[in-house]
């Protein structure tokens, strides 16, 4: 399966959570020791999902879990102090998917791997969708657009220039985005 960066320097909970992540199938699991390291394999590793524990006196973590998430868009589960209004505000919604206040107990935190996963691959299937629709459309105006120069250019209906297209695309075995392409081309050199 995945791979999980781990920033945990609680022994205990580290170790816990390792046998844990071995157990939910994820092939590798990466234990950095310092937040430059955490940056640093996740750029190496591209992890599908990060743990960090934080504490407050440490001033470039912040900076660290931005970088994090800014390169990379994997789920974030926070481990910290606390999880009060004004501590989850500080780290920004966008950027954490979940956090959780020590003591963490490890069915909690294996709850929120799971389901910070799969709401990471959520995302990630509906930005694809958006950017299906969005090239759709964008064809579709194409298409159009190459329709009506045929209708203007041949005098032919809508439905006539519409089948124009579709049999020329089918001969030249070309998508109707493209033939529309050549025609919007074809006519504006021409023209």
């Amino acid at each position: 399966m995945g791979k999980a960066v781990l920033y945990v320097r609680d022994e205990e909970l580290l170790e816990s959570l390792k046998k844990r992540l071995g157990e939910l199938g994820y092939a590798e699991i990466i234990a950095s020791g310092s937040t430059g390291g955490l940056l640093g394999d996740a750029l190496e590793l591209r992890p599908e999902v990060a743990v960090i524990e934080y504490a407050d006196e440490e001033q470039e973590m912040g900076a660290t879990v931005k970088r994090l998430w800014d390169k990379l868009g994997v789920p974030i589960i926070m481990i910290a102090q606390s999880c009060e209004l004004q501590q989850v505000q500080k780290w920004g919604e966008s950027l954490l998917y979940t956090i959780l206040a020590k003591p963490v107990r490890e069915e909690e935190l294996v709850a929120a791997l799971v389901l910070s996963v799969a709401a990471a691959r959520r995302e990630e299937r509906l930005k694809e969708e958006v950017s299906a629709l969005k090239e759709s459309i964008e064809s579709r105006k194409v298409i159009e657009k190459a329709k009506g120069r045929l209708m203007d250019r041949d005098k032919l209906s809508e439905a006539e220039a519409f089948r124009r297209m579709q049999r020329l695309a089918m001969d030249r075995r070309i998508s109707m985005r493209q033939l529309a392409d050549a025609i919007l081309l074809t006519d504006s050199i021409g023209g």
